[in-house]
């Protein structure tokens, strides 16, 4: 079944436009292991930091905090909420370039004459200094800003968007880096879904085959390029 023409695009922040991986992932490990050792985990920080990352990668999908305590015998909810709470509040430079090829993307998106949409996941202080931190904001149409929790939907914010815009899913493309997260919302609501994958979450895989990404690319520009070449 064809699609409608493009009308829109949704888009993820970290990892996808912004190098969240590279710019802030160290120093929040570091500071979320600090917090997880404070809380009675044994170690350092530094060993607790680099726990983390062995998590992330050997337990894909699963709450690293919790893992990280499970494993060195800590309690899992004091220690691994501990970690959680300092991890997603990191501290935030005042200025953070995008990814390369980002702006230039973005602008070409809008040239098109789509709009765009940009629905980020997080403690909400700490995402907006980072849109701030970007200037992505002058960028797209608007930011909507998703709060930190077990009740954080990404589809949520899709279907409201779409119904205060009067835009049919159909007609939208998701882009962004989490198969558990915008990807998955998207495909459920019936747009086309672009993963770019790589950053902290560059290991996981869709929670069912049927949520797969429609596309898989290595870098969001790659990823603009062919909605616009596909005319999506």
């Amino acid at each position: 079944m064809s699609r409608p023409p493009l009308r829109a695009v949704f888009l993820d922040l970290d990892d996808t436009l912004l190098d969240t991986a590279g710019l802030l992932l160290g120093p929040a490990r570091l500071e979320a292991g600090a917090a997880m050792v404070a809380a009675g985990l044994p170690g350092t920080a530094e060993e607790a930091a680099a726990g983390l990352e062995r998590m992330a990668g050997e337990r894909a999908g699963e709450n690293p905090f919790e893992a990280l305590a499970e494993a060195k015998g800590a309690d899992p909810v004091r220690v691994g909420f501990a970690g959680w709470g300092a991890f997603f509040k990191r501290k935030v430079p005042e200025r953070m370039p995008l990814l390369p090829g980002v702006e230039e993307a973005l602008r070409a998106l809008r040239a098109k004459g789509l709009r765009l949409f940009l629905v980020t996941f997080g403690d909400i202080a700490t995402q907006e200094t980072k849109v701030r931190a970007t200037g992505i904001a002058s960028l797209v149409d608007r930011v909507h800003y998703e709060p930190l929790g077990p009740s954080a939907d990404k589809g949520r914010a899709f279907r409201a968007i779409c119904e205060e815009e009067g835009l049919d899913p159909g007609a939208c493309a998701v882009v962004g880096d989490r198969p558990d997260a915008e990807i998955a919302a998207g495909r459920r609501l019936g747009m086309f879904t672009v993963r770019v994958r790589r950053g902290e979450h560059r290991w996981l895989e869709p929670p069912v085959p049927e949520d797969g990404a429609d596309a898989t690319v290595p870098t969001f520009a790659e990823a603009a390029g062919n909605l616009l070449a596909a005319g999506r």
